[in-house]
């Protein structure tokens, strides 16, 4: 024991490791490129996983659990009637803002011993020989027996990893997404307009996502593209939101960023000799939602319990390789499953999302999932095979919606061979060959 443990970023999933890791007697030291606490985090709310902490064997905070708020699907015909999730009475989750999640995680690692270190810039990893030994940074060299990349999307600790590790360096087009969040005002005078969660499938033609959540003193509104975009396009989309949505404000009263996100699966390699990715550096958002709160924190706790278990204190790719095994098992396979949904997504056309909504081929019953269920099996499971068939005879009319479904089938029935594929040990050779594999899927070329 007395290792010492660097963790590359306050990411919530590299705290929810430093957390375990500082409590079990490790020397945990947290880099952090913001320049004070109050500086991380974003600013804007979001709901996650009621049970997400003690899945993880965190304490709780001591606010934030509401009841379950629907989310309404609106398609391109305002004329047609919007899907609308429906659950049973009782169902509650996770509402934070996230400046205060990452005080609180902050907080109780702090209290268990971890070291933070802020306003520290993080350039590259430092390597002997295959092995990553520590991290080059804005104020010196900082060695450790294990690296913890939770740096975020671009993370440079990953981008600067040699090639022949397999672990995907940077991000291709449409594996993130580009979202402006701000928090406007609630115009008083619109009693008839009640608090929803508006979800638009298509708003204009662009290529993304958008919702309107109506609260009681705010709206909250999201503009997603897979483009890079500014103020015109955020003018732009203001302007059509508000026709549809009257009880819009123009007062920004929190939020008004932009921020880069990963949506896809998780990286095919999570780990190296001595270094570890979790968290947004390791893709671990839910590629349709966006959302990794959930993922990121259970990652750090499968994470931990695998450092914790390496009892010869090696943290090599072969001791740290039962955290990627056990990871997928849980959560990333389901993940590139979900990945392959967005994938379909993005493939329609307005004339295609019409035909999904005015023919009734989603249902409010197909959505309604316990959305504290983030894996395939959970979203998937109302679909039976009377359903199936009954819903396959409706879409029967548009043959091309037919070869796109029945080809994302075709692919899912090979990421399910290929998961059950992935090596039981790790070797080099084997895992890049079985990496390759699995992106071949999404049709994502090794980095040179």
């Amino acid at each position: 024991m007395g290792k010492n443990i660097i963790v590359a970023g306050a990411g919530h999933g590299g705290l929810t490791a430093a957390y375990h890791l500082a409590k079990s007697g490790y020397n945990v030291t947290v880099y952090e490129h913001a320049a004070q606490e109050s500086d991380l985090g974003y600013e804007w709310e979001d709901f996650f996983d009621a049970r997400t902490f003690d899945e993880a064997g965190l304490p709780a905070p001591e606010t934030g659990m509401i009841p379950k708020v629907p989310i309404s699907f609106y398609g391109p015909d305002p004329d047609v009637e919007p899907i609308r999730q429906t659950f049973e009475a009782g169902e509650v989750e996770m509402h934070m803002n996230r400046k205060e999640l990452c005080a609180h995680l902050i907080r109780i690692t702090r209290d268990v011993g971890v070291q933070f270190v802020f306003g520290c810039t993080i350039y590259a990893p430092i390597l002997i020989g295959n092995r990553i030994v520590g991290i080059k940074t804005s104020l010196g060299d900082f060695t450790a027996d294990l690296v913890i990349d939770a740096c975020g999307v671009d993370s440079p600790l990953r981008a600067n990893l040699p090639a022949y590790l397999g672990i995907q360096k940077t991000l291709k087009k449409f594996e993130y997404i580009y979202a402006y969040r701000a928090y406007f005002n609630r115009l008083e005078g619109f009693e008839n307009v009640k608090n929803e969660y508006k979800t638009y499938f298509v708003d204009d033609g662009k290529t993304g996502l958008t919702w309107v959540v109506t609260t009681e003193k705010t709206v909250d509104l999201l503009i997603a593209r897979f483009e890079p975009f500014g103020q015109d396009e955020i003018d732009r989309m203001y302007k059509i939101f508000k026709a549809d949505n009257p009880h819009l404000g123009d007062k920004l009263v929190l939020g008004g960023q932009i921020t880069k996100i990963p949506l896809r699966r998780p990286l095919a390699i999570l780990v190296a000799d001595g270094y570890a990715a979790v968290g947004d550096s390791a893709c671990m958002t839910v590629p349709i939602a966006g959302s990794g709160i959930a993922n990121s924190i259970r990652a750090g706790k499968i994470l931990a319990d695998t450092v914790l278990f390496d009892r010869n204190e090696e943290y090599s790719a072969v001791t740290l390789w039962k955290y990627q095994r056990t990871f997928f098992d849980k959560i990333g396979g389901s993940m590139g499953l979900i990945d392959m949904g967005k994938g379909m997504l993005l493939d329609l056309k307005k004339k295609d999302f019409e035909f999904f909504f005015n023919n009734k081929i989603l249902t409010s019953e197909d959505i309604s999932f316990n959305t504290n269920e983030t894996s395939a099996k959970a979203m998937f499971s109302h679909f039976t095979p009377s359903i199936i068939v009954d819903r396959m005879k409706k879409i029967g009319a548009n043959r091309d919606l037919i070869r796109r479904i029945g080809g994302v089938a075709t692919r899912a029935g090979r990421l399910k061979l290929i998961l059950t594929r992935m090596p039981d040990r790790y070797n080099r050779e084997d895992v890049v060959n079985w990496a390759a594999k699995y992106d071949r899927l999404y049709n994502v070329a090794p980095d040179k």
